[in-house]
């Protein structure tokens, strides 16, 4: 049991070093306002995509009603996706949002008078409201306010009545390019890594990626964690992907194969170590696995179990 996840890592940073064109080839992130240092692989320590402390959150969850964990946590992810290929910085019409697999809850986006919102506030708040429904355990029907300096800049509402909803972003704003494939296989025992914690990590690294261009292609080794959590998300290109024809492992195709592991985890209701196989036409272009963030150590990564800060 071990054994195949110490080669799957050695397999993973393998592909970091052997391609890095320089020893910084890991891109590490803890979320959020955090550090994060991974020994000699890792670039020099700097923040993950902290969000400032003038944006907060401020819940209205008085119903009762709840919804399962699995559904909150992957319609955000819906949402997410969807939003997170566009211009980071750039305006954003107000939406409804749900994946493939479950109908409700609808994520609702609304802003004062309906105006256009920076995506950056979206993108932060569904982190936030996120982290919010898994810390409290509070998978309830209700709302957040999205705010900078005090003021209101948009809602998200959690559940509403699907037909008065708008167009529904499912699983991104199409499904997933069907020229995308990922093999996934369970390894490492019975022992679960929690689901709360395998979902977060998902949507810690599709905030992460929500910076960044969507076409931009990835060099190197990702390892992404939200701290306080067991789990890190650790994904390699190959080097078929690395070249100047064929296809490439871009952060496009990585948005899909989160929001497809994220279908995947919920479609199982397992959440152990899951190891991923990544093709784009037919070519493998990058391997990946959910991991637990402490077996990094074993391989360099000592300190990814012990930097960063909670957001709450």
């Amino acid at each position: 049991m071990y054994g195949r996840l110490l080669n799957l890592l050695v397999v993973l940073l393998g592909l970091a070093s052997r391609f890095a064109c320089s020893p910084a080839a890991v891109r590490d992130q803890a979320t959020t306002k955090a550090l994060v240092h991974a020994g000699n692989l890792a670039k020099p320590t700097r923040p993950f995509a902290a969000i400032p402390p003038e944006f907060q959150i401020k819940p209205d969850l008085e119903l009762p009603i709840k919804f399962p964990p699995e559904a909150c946590f992957t319609n955000i992810i819906a949402a997410l996706a969807s939003i997170a290929i566009g211009d980071f910085e750039g305006k954003m019409h107000m939406n409804y949002y749900r994946s493939r697999r479950f109908l409700q809850p609808l994520i609702k986006l609304s802003s004062p008078a309906q105006k256009d919102v920076t995506r950056q506030y979206i993108v932060w708040g569904l982190f936030l409201t996120a982290f919010y429904l898994h810390s409290h355990n509070a998978f309830n029907v209700g709302s957040f306010s999205l705010q900078w300096n005090g003021e209101e800049v948009a809602d998200i509402a959690i559940g509403g009545t699907p037909k008065l909803a708008g167009p529904l972003g499912v699983l991104g704003t199409t499904p997933p390019t069907e020229n995308i494939k990922v093999d996934y296989a369970f390894f490492g025992g019975t022992a679960e890594l929690g689901k709360g914690a395998v979902f977060m990590t998902i949507i810690a690294s599709l905030l992460e990626i929500a910076p960044q261009a969507a076409n931009d292609k990835i060099h190197e080794t990702i390892i992404n964690y939200l701290n306080n959590e067991p789990v890190a998300f650790i994904v390699t290109p190959t080097e078929a992907s690395r070249g100047a024809r064929g296809p490439s492992f871009s952060n496009q195709v990585l948005i899909d194969v989160l929001v497809l592991s994220a279908d995947y985890y919920a479609a199982s209701n397992t959440y152990r170590q899951l190891e991923l196989k990544i093709f784009v036409d037919n070519v493998m272009v990058a391997q990946g696995a959910f991991v637990r963030r402490t077996s990094l150590g074993s391989l360099g990564f000592s300190n990814a179990t012990e930097q960063g800060q909670s957001v709450a």
